[in-house]
């Protein structure tokens, strides 16, 4: 099954929504943010979950990938049949 448009721009703009109030709102995290902005990849998203750690932002970057995680279910997973 492809990923419908709609599901992948509401999983992106999540995303960089998240993703940029990080980068603009803690310094602590702000290079770690930045880098996952321009290069979302595993190691880049995974420290940046690290640094969160006990700050109020985790949960919205959360929430963001798990958007990215529906969105892509049926890539990852496999199942061709579900809609």
């Amino acid at each position: 099954m492809v990923i419908r448009e709609a599901d992948l721009r509401i999983a992106r703009a999540s995303y960089r929504v998240a993703v940029g109030m990080i980068a603009t709102r803690d310094p602590d995290a702000a290079a770690l943010a930045q880098a996952a902005l321009d290069h979302p990849l595993p190691i880049t998203v995974r420290a940046l979950l690290s640094a969160g750690d006990g700050k109020p932002w985790q949960p919205s970057l959360i929430d963001a990938l798990a958007q990215i995680g529906i969105a892509a279910i049926n890539e990852i997973m496999g199942d061709d049949d579900a809609e």
